[in-house]
């Protein structure tokens, strides 16, 4: 009777699963500690430098009449390369607001489930060790992905600010000359 007893308590006790809440909060902290400095980013600002270069260009482009010096062609050129430091800036944006959003519920979900010990997801599937170490596969994938673009936003947004910097006052100095001499 007693081995009876003690077979039906052991039953009834939960799995330890401390190893995958630790793979949860790793994957989690992983993606926090990218996260935050691109969360400090100011986004808006960064385009709208984008978006001036572009308009910059195209008043040149539409309105310089003549030879343009090598000088002027070649410091036009490197403000040009601006645009490209972050190709398709505003779907990048896009993606990542959506990839943390998703990612982080997916993780919080995942680790309340773990916690309250709950035996099946939402749509059924029963929450045991292979479930559990394919859905943290996952999410490490994911987010590996997610962690490497924001870090590529952020390395390049430095980029895009020192070039910037150095070249929006010349460029800006062009195009007030140029409006000026269409007068």
């Amino acid at each position: 009777m007693a081995s009876a007893l003690l077979l039906s308590l052991h039953s009834c006790t939960p799995p330890d699963r401390t190893d995958y809440v630790k793979q949860i909060d790793s994957i989690s902290n992983v993606l926090e500690n990218a996260a935050g400095p691109y969360e400090k980013l100011n986004l808006d600002e960064l385009q709208a430098k984008v978006d001036t270069v572009n308009k910059h260009l195209d008043f040149i482009q539409d309105n310089y009449k003549g030879d343009m010096k090598k000088s002027i062609a070649f410091e036009l050129g490197t403000y040009r390369s601006i645009r490209k430091i972050i190709p398709e800036f505003g779907k990048r944006r896009e993606t990542i607001a959506s990839g943390l959003t998703v990612s982080r519920e997916q993780l919080a979900s995942l680790k309340k489930a773990l916690s309250e010990n709950a035996t099946h997801d939402a749509v059924g599937n029963e929450i045991n060790d292979e479930y559990l170490k394919k859905q943290i596969q996952q999410e490490k994938t994911i987010n590996a992905s997610l962690v490497k673009e924001i870090e590529f936003i952020v390395q390049k947004s430095d980029s895009i600010e020192n070039r910037f910097a150095r070249h929006y006052n010349q460029a800006k100095f062009w195009c007030d000359s140029i409006e000026a001499s269409s007068k």
